[in-house]
């Protein structure tokens, strides 16, 4: 009986072993993120945790999608899509990538938090990078 209850617990709640260095670690009832940012995103039905010094890779997008900071987001633009940007006050001194993997250039949109259009086509070779300064997004 508690095999199944094991077996229901995980594939509910999700796998409770976890390693550091190959030893497994002790459970706990809850995750503490040393040095990282953890905000909540209901717009997108996530929790962000960003961890300064690495890059998070999105899933192909294919429809309107709300950026990171420090996200490479690839876009599948066979139909229109318009990639928001984090709001430029709590995203200063960050990055965005956005590059189009398939589909057509004319078809990305991208705008800021408060609906300024940054970018429409035009970008070399389906890439655009962007930098924050804090109150805007710049392209470099």
């Amino acid at each position: 009986m508690s095999r199944v209850l094991n077996w229901i617990d995980t594939l509910f709640f999700g796998v409770r072993r976890i390693f550091a260095a190959g030893v497994e670690l002790p459970e706990r009832p809850a995750l503490n993120f040393v040095g990282a940012v953890v905000t909540d995103n209901p717009a997108e039905n996530r929790t962000d945790v960003f961890i300064p010094g690495t890059w998070l890779i999105s899933p192909v997008v294919t429809t309107s999608y709300t950026a990171r900071p420090w996200e490479f987001v690839r876009v599948n633009a066979h139909d229109p899509v318009t990639i928001r940007l984090p709001p430029g006050a709590s995203s200063a001194g960050t990055e965005v990538v956005i590059r189009e993997i398939a589909g057509e250039e004319e078809a990305i949109e991208i705008l800021t938090s408060t609906g300024q259009q940054i970018a429409r086509n035009g970008y070399p070779n389906g890439t655009i990078r962007l930098l924050c300064d804090g109150a805007t997004w710049l392209v470099l």
